[in-house]
């Protein structure tokens, strides 16, 4: 943010520049040709002659000056990416011990006293956070926006590194792993993604070589995307996104979720992360592709973020965030009987539904 702020702050002023100068010459020229032609009599031909050179000259100087603010603004970028190349690395690849696949339910995740405060934030955004995730537990994740439930996600999956405690793996630092092989460990779908501009059996598999096409046409179905797959021209050769292939076709937002869903499946990796994958989708259609995926997922580690209590209540243990700290936790039917703030959030969103339903109805 701060090298966008520089960067337009720069190209504001450049701009700023060029307009005062432009207005300067061509003030200054159309003045004195004015004067001319009342004083001297200057005849309209050359009157046009002057005025079509000064023009000339202003777009001339005006290229030059727009030719520097780019340069600049390439320099800038340029920077950048230098920058970016020659930050150290806070984690260890091919230096690290590197992990074997092993059987889906043998990983243990723990945090262990993490907190984590972003780069120039006034306040940590997870505080001395305890969290054990056993193996092939369904752990559901919520809490009001802010609370810092994808940043707890990401940290388990290594994306971010604590600012103080420890995420382990089977009781020990990831820090001292491959993070290669870490990060092989999840199979996610978070808010944001990339759609690649490819077939959409690529975009599935992630790979143009050695597709599993029997695989892809399975998670497919699973994800609730076959009937608009078999409408398309190509069917899974279809190509997705129109910058690249003239033939391309546009997804909705809900049938991109599903892409998005078939894609984790496809990865088939023994910890399964879900953030909001389905905020496009109605309550019933979330409701849906998480009980499939409950009934998809059996042995394997699964965590699961939702702003709708209701569609996580098939997971082992639910978790509640607030102020960047678990608030409450146990089963859905334990959480409401408990009559904390889970039980009243999920009574504001049921009286919600249950008026838009008989809004429905009345309509």
């Amino acid at each position: 943010m701060n090298f966008f702020a520089r960067k337009e702050k720069n190209r504001l002023l450049a701009d700023f520049i060029n307009a005062l100068l432009a207005f300067l010459r061509n003030g200054i020229a159309y003045i004195y040709l004015i004067s001319l032609t009342l004083e001297h009599n200057l005849p309209a031909s050359q009157f046009l002659l002057y005025f079509a050179m000064v023009g000339g000259f202003t777009a001339w100087i005006g290229g030059i000056l727009d030719s520097f603010t780019r340069l600049y603004e390439q320099n800038l970028d340029l920077s950048t990416v230098q920058e970016y190349l020659e930050m150290p690395e806070p984690f260890l690849f091919d230096e690290g011990e590197h992990l074997a696949p092993e059987s889906f339910s043998s990983y243990k995740l723990e945090l262990r006293d993490v907190s984590f405060r972003y780069s120039g934030a006034e306040k940590d955004t997870l505080h001395h956070v305890n969290l054990v995730i056993e193996p092939g537990e369904k752990l559901a994740i919520v809490g009001l926006n802010g609370a810092g439930k994808t940043t707890l996600v990401k940290l388990l999956c290594g994306f971010y590194d604590p600012t103080e405690g420890q995420v382990l793996l089977n009781g020990r630092d990831i820090r001292e792993f491959d993070r290669r092989d870490y990060y092989s460990l999840f199979s996610a779908v978070f808010q944001q993604f990339s759609v690649l501009e490819v077939t959409l059996a690529e975009n599935v598999a992630q790979t143009d070589e050695s597709i599993d096409m029997e695989r892809v046409r399975d998670c497919i179905e699973k994800a609730g995307l076959t009937e608009r797959v078999e409408s398309m021209p190509k069917g899974y050769g279809t190509h997705i996104g129109r910058l690249v292939f003239e033939d391309g076709i546009e997804l909705s937002g809900g049938e991109t979720q599903r892409l998005m869903l078939a894609r984790a499946l496809y990865k088939n990796a023994p910890i399964i992360v879900l953030d909001e994958p389905t905020a496009a989708l109605d309550p019933l259609a979330e409701s849906d592709i998480y009980q499939k995926y409950h009934d998809m997922t059996g042995g394997r580690t699964s965590l699961y973020i939702s702003h709708r209590l209701a569609s996580t209540r098939f997971c082992d243990r639910i978790i509640y965030l607030r102020d960047g700290q678990i608030k409450e936790s146990g089963t859905h039917e334990q959480l409401l009987a408990s009559g904390g703030e889970y039980a009243e959030l999920f009574e504001v969103q049921r009286k919600y539904y249950r008026e838009g339903e008989d809004n429905g109805t009345e309509e």
